[in-house]
């Protein structure tokens, strides 16, 4: 630490006439002194010089209290260098908190030195002439023990010193690289709270977009959908959660530009997850669907990949996974012409039991799987069957089960040729947090299965996607939004 003096009047050289002046001035007072000890009568030199030739101790008093007197002029000089470098304005706040932990605010060791030059300029001129003063042997080895304590005292500090001030740099250095890192600290601080005030506006509307997609999602299933389906199916808290999802869309939606806060946000993100997380009504009806449908990703992944396949879908094929999934009447609209051949029928066969067990035999005929085929199509099919081959079942009713199943089989076989891998490569994509191993063979078995099990999960499921579609609400943008 710098500590010397600031340029200054107060400690400008003096006037090079000005030191003689004062020498001269202080030999008149010391004259002026001694011709007033004449005057009352006090001794003079030469009674003191003749007593001091006949009593050497005299000497030695006269010695320690002259240089007690110049130790301590010097010291109040150094004092005086002190309290002017303290009162000078250019002395700046970190030079006046180094002063403060010195000793009488002089230079470290000035005080350490005079002690020594005190004992030395007065402790060696006793020893050397101890014979001569006629000091006693014992006060002699006094003085000797202590110029040998106070100089090897004095010098064991200085050799340590250099020690001293290396440790003290480094506190230093240390105490200025940990202020540099507070200061970079508090800079990145500042430099993050002014990057997410900035990025709050985005934040904000970001939220407030995916709660606008919730909300649409959630009024379909809670108000249209809701009174239609099985008790139990949609969890309890729905409608509030829909209602505490409306009250903070709408009120971030009164708020000008700028307006918006943390809180806003805040409130945004809770209504959202009241909507997104398990207790939501569309994740809680996916959980449901998913239950009776082969895993893809979990159960969760597999009703988004159901989702997902209606909502791409084309106008004809949207209209056959529909009837797969909600079990609709035959339409023959479903099954475009040549799609349908006598050898894919005979296949199909297997998967209707019924007529597995009545055609089996005469499915290789020439031209019968053709004419089943055609007749299955039919508007008329079921009084034209019993009519036909009505000998070959066991009532009406058995063989409508059999057409049915019949029919069933045919629709799945051409509900799968819908399904392409590119399609399904896209929503694997899309849908990679729910439906990671998505791929076409697992698609059509989630279809298969969604017309096999008939559940009322899987046809709400498809009722929803139906009002999502006519609606134009996008269910992937809201499917990659849910808690997996």
């Amino acid at each position: 630490m710098d500590l010397s003096p600031p340029t200054s009047p107060a400690l400008a050289s003096p006037v090079p006439w000005q030191q003689p002046l004062r020498i001269l001035g202080s030999g008149l007072a010391v004259l002026l002194l001694l011709v007033l000890a004449r005057q009352v009568g006090l001794p003079g030199p030469a009674l003191l010089f003749q007593a001091m030739a006949t009593q050497p101790a005299l000497v030695a008093a006269l010695l320690i209290f002259t240089v007690g007197l110049a130790f301590a002029g010097f010291l109040w000089w150094l004092a005086a260098r002190s309290f002017a470098l303290l009162r000078d304005p250019a002395t700046t706040p970190a030079q006046l908190a180094s002063l403060r932990d010195l000793p009488l605010a002089l230079p470290e060791g000035t005080v350490r030195a005079v002690l020594a030059l005190i004992v030395g300029v007065v402790g060696l001129p006793l020893l050397l002439f101890s014979q001569a003063l006629r000091l006693p042997d014992a006060v002699a080895g006094y003085v000797n023990g202590i110029i040998a304590g106070v100089f090897g005292f004095y010098f064991g500090t200085r050799g340590g010193a250099g020690d001293a001030a290396t440790a003290r740099q480094a506190t230093e250095a240390l105490a200025t690289t940990t202020r540099a890192h507070e200061e970079l600290r508090a800079q990145n601080a500042a430099l993050t709270q002014q990057a997410s005030s900035a990025a709050l506006p985005g934040q904000v509307a970001g939220a407030l977009g995916s709660l606008s997609r919730q909300i649409g999602v959630a009024e379909t299933l809670v108000e249209t959908l809701g009174p239609a389906l099985p008790p139990g199916l949609l969890p309890t808290g729905a409608a509030a959660a829909l209602a505490t999802a409306r009250d903070a869309a709408a009120a971030a939606g009164r708020l000008a530009d700028g307006q918006a806060d943390a809180g806003t946000l805040a409130t945004l993100t809770q209504a959202l997850g009241g909507l997104t997380g398990g207790s939501g009504p569309f994740p809680a009806l996916l959980k449901a669907a998913g239950a009776v449908l082969p895993v893809a990703g979990g159960p969760l992944g597999a009703a988004a990949l159901l989702v997902g396949l209606g909502w791409q879908a084309g106008s004809a094929a949207w209209h056959r996974w529909r009837a797969q999934v909600l079990d609709a009447p035959h339409d023959p609209a479903l099954f475009d012409a040549g799609s349908l051949t006598p050898s894919g029928a005979a296949l199909r066969l297997a998967e209707a039991p019924v007529f597995a067990r009545v055609f089996a035999g005469r499915a290789s005929e020439p031209g019968f799987m053709a004419g089943l085929l055609d007749l299955a199509l039919r508007d008329d099919a079921a009084a034209r069957l019993w009519a036909e081959h009505g000998a070959d079942f066991a009532s009406p009713a058995e063989a409508a089960q059999g057409l049915a199943e019949f029919r069933r089989a045919l629709l799945a076989d051409r509900v799968a040729a819908d399904v392409t891998p590119a399609a399904v490569q896209g929503l694997a994509t899309a849908l990679a947090p729910l439906a990671p191993s998505a791929d076409a063979a697992t698609a059509r078995q989630v279809l298969a299965a969604a017309g096999a099990a008939q559940a009322p999960a899987v046809q709400a499921l498809g009722l929803l996607v139906g009002e999502l579609r006519a609606k134009q609400l996008d269910p992937i943008a809201t499917l990659q939004e849910l808690t997996p």
